[in-house]
């Protein structure tokens, strides 16, 4: 609470004593400069003695706004009006009324809402149904003026017809891949229990998840429902945009309360009994997916130099991805690990001197039944000439994953990018050596080319702990497709000592199934997996000092990967469990965990 000084003028100590310094020397300082600076202290002065100032003290205000009354009364029935005024004890404000506000049942109208002074008034544009219990949810969308105190989850409820329905349901939605609560999402019942519903009706119920997950729908009518979640990315509580995230059950719900008395000892020899309603089904768990049925298309392709064509796509892709030449002879492909792009490296100078170059590419994509099926696009190339564009790149490039000095695990491989398609790369083009100490010698590794790229390849060999290496290409010992020869390149490393890593020791139970086990780094990247059924027990060796997190999903038809779900095909995501403590381990550690893989709670 802030106290504000009346705005009126205060004479110090200090004031009263500078009028009489000048009072008795007006002549002495008339004309001068301290006089000028005397006057000018004395204004300064007068002004910070007259203005305002806050108080600090008192409690801070943290009380929500109440509601005090309201037209008509909640729960009321018989409603015939358009309008409905909600009267609160303090000035208030409506914070982003229009994307909190939740009508249920829906409307194709949202009333209109209009803060003023301690009131919000709704207007109906569109027709009330008959016989109809509605409710409104605020969720915390009002709140004070003055410190922001929100009212959380209010309710206003009220009937066309004689009474209130009065059941209600309510649950979680956590996400599928991560298991994080869904925050925002739709939760829609409807009174038909057909495929198409979602698809094409608007829902007879609604509410929404809050930032837990949490979702209560009330007011219900007795009678059986299709429920279903949505992430609604067009504003039409419809399924028809194939990037809207959902989740949803095949079992219909039937709302039901039941009366118990509830018994209550206050005081000794004294007790006291009442009526409590149990709602159910109370605790409904949901998971939040997206299909995976984005068309993929082309999205973008270009020539930005006269021998490298460009291919990118709009998603990753769903299988094999292959090139046909029109109009040239020899040429080579690189795609990316997602099969999003795609590059094709002109050969024959025949076919990169021209301007323009086509092929065919032929692509996995799914139909609106989401069944796979073969596409193949017409692609013409076209290189413009531009004074700052370069024609070729006439140097060859090199990059590795490794620097110098750097440690390496015993299992790493040494990846060699070269900027352009290189001719193969053998073992003879490379040196590699061994020291245990001073003097290194030659050692023999495995040179072999990436399975997409024909300008990546990987260095193995079976790193020997504390050993140290030297890597090195001489120069124009490596050429690529062009005749471009390479720089040198070299590398110093050292393997890590045996007692640098760390091992673990897993136990696991639960439910008896195929399931792929992840091991997760502090940047989220996947640093060894592997699969197996419950009951299981596993040992790593050899893991890198640091702190991970563990994972598992369900492997339902073994493919060894994670998929999402499908609605109309009635198929529900694998499921994820999370190992709920951090794994922190440290140089020649070894540490025992055990999990059960269980339902969140």
């Amino acid at each position: 609470m802030k106290l504000i000084k009346p705005n009126r003028p205060f004479i110090s100590k200090e004031v009263v004593v500078i009028f009489v310094f000048l009072h008795r020397n007006f002549n002495l300082l008339k004309n001068s400069y301290l006089l000028y600076t005397i006057i000018y202290s004395l204004v300064t002065l007068l002004y910070s003695c007259a203005s305002q100032s806050a108080i600090e003290g008192g409690p801070k205000d943290e009380k929500p706004p109440v509601l005090l009354t309201s037209i008509p009364a909640n729960k009321s029935t018989n409603f015939t009006e358009k309008k409905i005024i909600l009267e609160f004890d303090e000035f208030i404000q409506l914070k982003s009324i229009q994307e909190k506000l939740v009508v249920s049942p829906p409307m194709k109208e949202k009333p209109k809402v209009l803060c003023k002074t301690k009131s919000v008034i709704l207007t109906f544009e569109d027709t009330l149904l008959a016989n109809t219990t509605y409710n409104l949810n605020f969720s915390d969308a009002i709140a004070d003026l003055n410190e922001n105190n929100s009212i959380d989850n209010f309710h206003f409820c009220f009937s066309t017809g004689p009474f209130i329905d009065s059941l209600k349901v309510s649950g979680k939605i956590l996400d599928a891949y991560t298991q994080k609560p869904e925050n925002g999402m739709f939760v829609l019942l409807y009174n038909d229990n057909f495929d198409s519903v979602p698809l094409k009706n608007i829902p007879l119920y609604i509410g929404k998840t809050n930032a837990n997950g949490l979702f209560s729908i009330e007011n219900l009518r007795s009678g059986k429902y299709k429920i279903f979640g949505l992430k609604d990315a067009n504003s039409n509580l419809l399924f028809d945009m194939p990037n809207e995230k959902i989740a949803f059950s095949d079992t219909l719900i039937i709302p039901k309360a039941i009366n118990r008395i509830q018994t209550d000892t206050l005081k000794k020899d004294s007790i006291v009994t009442s009526v409590k309603t149990d709602y159910s089904p109370a605790n409904l768990l949901f998971y939040s997916f997206e299909e995976d049925r984005v068309k993929q298309f082309i999205k973008k392709s270009d020539r930005p130099l006269k021998n490298k064509c460009q291919i990118y796509f709009n998603r990753k892709g769903f299988g094999k991805l292959k090139v046909e030449p029109i109009t040239t002879s020899k040429y080579i492909t690189d795609k990316s690990n997602r099969l999003d792009s795609l590059t094709i490296w002109l050969l024959d100078s025949t076919d990169y001197s021209i301007d323009s170059v086509k092929f065919k590419i032929s692509y996995v994509k799914k139909d609106t039944l989401n069944r796979l099926f073969n596409a193949i696009d017409t692609v013409t190339f076209v290189y413009t000439e531009n004074a700052k564009k370069p024609v070729f790149i006439k140097k060859l490039a090199t990059l590795t994953n490794i620097q110098n000095s750097q440690q390496i695990n015993y299992n790493d491989l040494l990846r060699l990018k070269f900027s352009n398609p290189i001719l193969p790369l053998t073992t003879d083009k490379i040196i590699l050596e061994e020291s245990k100490d001073s003097v290194f010698h030659t050692i023999t590794p495995k040179v072999f080319i990436d399975s997409l790229s024909s300008c990546i390849y990987y260095v193995s060999y079976p790193w020997k702990d504390e050993m140290n290496y030297r890597f090195r290409i001489n120069k124009d010992n490596v050429k690529d497709v062009y005749g471009n020869s390479c720089d040198s390149t070299v590398r110093s490393f050292k393997a890590a000592a045996s007692d640098y890593y760390s091992s673990v020791n897993f136990s696991f139970t639960g439910v008896d199934n195929s399931y792929i086990f992840q091991i997760i780094d502090a940047k989220e990247t996947v640093v060894t997996e592997w699969s197996g059924k419950l009951p299981l027990t596993k040992k790593l060796n050899r893991l890198n000092p640091g702190k991970y997190k563990l994972r598992a999903f369900a492997d339902n038809n073994n493919n060894g990967k994670w998929d999402t779900g499908c609605y109309l095909e009635h198929k529900q995501p694998e499921k994820f469990y999370f190992y709920t403590e951090e794994i922190n381990l440290r140089s020649n550690w070894e540490i025992e965990i055990k999990w059960e893989l269980k339902e969140p709670l």
